[in-house]
């Protein structure tokens, strides 16, 4: 069992499913949970973490969240799927409301209402100087809330980053992608352009294609990983699961294509559910890596 520190955003999606996908100008109907917009354990820090946890794992989640009712049943429901929050920070202000359609074939579309980020105000996260015994064997920086970049120096192993991450200036030994979040220009030289940013200490960056898998460049040739077969039922938390696989498994100590293969299966298990966060998830859903 390892000690897994996430820094990411804790939320409540409400999840709609579409009887059709959406098309510019068409009219589609759709059920939500409960029948009343009913909400689920989301956000990026909490779909990678619960993860981490159902691998047995202990996970402390590094987050923000409202002075609302919606932030106090955010923190009950990851306690509730056996995360650590008490590096849980509040926020001023109300909780956002996401909506997550959820289209026939598994793809999402994650809606963000009335967010004014010009008035968001992000308080630092809780002190790691006020936590001196945390040193956690690896690190995953989903979002980089103040103060993200003194927890991830605390780690004693791997510390995996979200990209493109403007904001965040600390420590990375790999960051993960998606090819469609990448300009042109990056995805020419995927390896040269992250450590222009992240400087020597990057020995990889991960470009993920969905369905087709993800390669890692370094400064070696390429490695590309396929998922096995999955039928996707909801894709919302897929790619925080596999960066969750990809980091559990280097910091057990395993080669970048032996990650691969386990963050793919552990994405490939997530679009099965119908969830954000994989609460649900059957009972070894998410193997340990074994070397």
């Amino acid at each position: 069992m390892a000690d897994f520190l996430v820094i990411g955003a804790l939320a409540l999606d409400r999840p709609v499913w579409l009887e059709g996908a959406l098309e510019r100008g068409g009219r589609v109907a759709g059920r939500s949970l409960e029948a009343q917009l009913g909400p689920r354990l989301g956000g990026g820090g909490a779909n990678a973490g619960v993860a981490l946890a159902k691998a047995g794992h202990r996970v402390r989640l590094a987050s923000l969240v409202a002075e609302d009712a919606g932030g106090d049943q955010s923190i009950a429901l990851a306690q509730a799927a056996g995360l650590d929050v008490t590096l849980v920070g509040r926020r001023p202000g109300e909780s956002r409301t996401t909506l997550i359609l959820i289209e026939p074939d598994g793809e999402r579309l994650v809606l963000g209402l009335d967010i004014d980020r010009a008035r968001l105000v992000l308080p630092p996260l809780p002190s790691p100087a006020d936590q001196p015994d945390v040193q956690p064997d690896g690190v995953y920086v989903r979002a980089a809330f103040p103060g993200a970049e003194a927890w991830a120096a605390r780690s004693r192993g791997p510390v995996v980053v979200h990209w493109p991450a403007p904001t965040y200036a600390g420590p990375a030994d790999v960051v993960v992608c998606s090819a469609d979040d990448l300009d042109p220009a990056v995805l020419a030289a995927p390896f040269e352009a992250a450590r222009a940013v992240f400087g020597s200490r990057l020995s990889a960056i991960v470009v993920t294609h969905g369905a087709d898998g993800a390669s890692a460049y370094s400064a070696g040739a390429p490695i590309t990983v396929r998922p096995p077969p999955a039928q996707v039922v909801d894709s919302t938390g897929a790619g925080d699961v596999f960066a969750a696989g990809l980091l559990e498994a280097l910091s057990a100590g395993a080669s970048m294509i032996r990650a691969l293969d386990q963050a793919c299966a552990w994405g490939a298990a997530t679009v099965g559910l119908a969830s954000s966060a994989p609460v649900d998830a059957a009972p070894g859903a998410y193997r340990p890596f074994l070397a």
